[in-house]
């Protein structure tokens, strides 16, 4: 099972999805942008969404496949 990872950049100006290896998928403005755009990458994948917010905390979702 593989996870795809949602986090804001270094700079914080934009969102960045990630697969389990690190390799960047995608660059978006918004977090929610950058959640709908990781949802399928994370069915596809395995089914793990894990959110990780500026102030250190986590959010994760298990989508399971479709």
């Amino acid at each position: 099972m593989a996870t795809i990872h949602v986090a804001p950049d270094d700079t914080f100006d934009d969102w960045v999805i990630r697969d389990e290896a690190g390799r960047v998928l995608g660059h978006f403005p918004t977090r929610e942008a950058a959640e709908l755009a990781a949802e399928p990458f994370a069915r596809a994948r395995g089914n793990d969404l894990v959110i990780h917010l500026p102030d250190g905390r986590s959010e994760h979702k298990n989508l399971g496949k479709s």
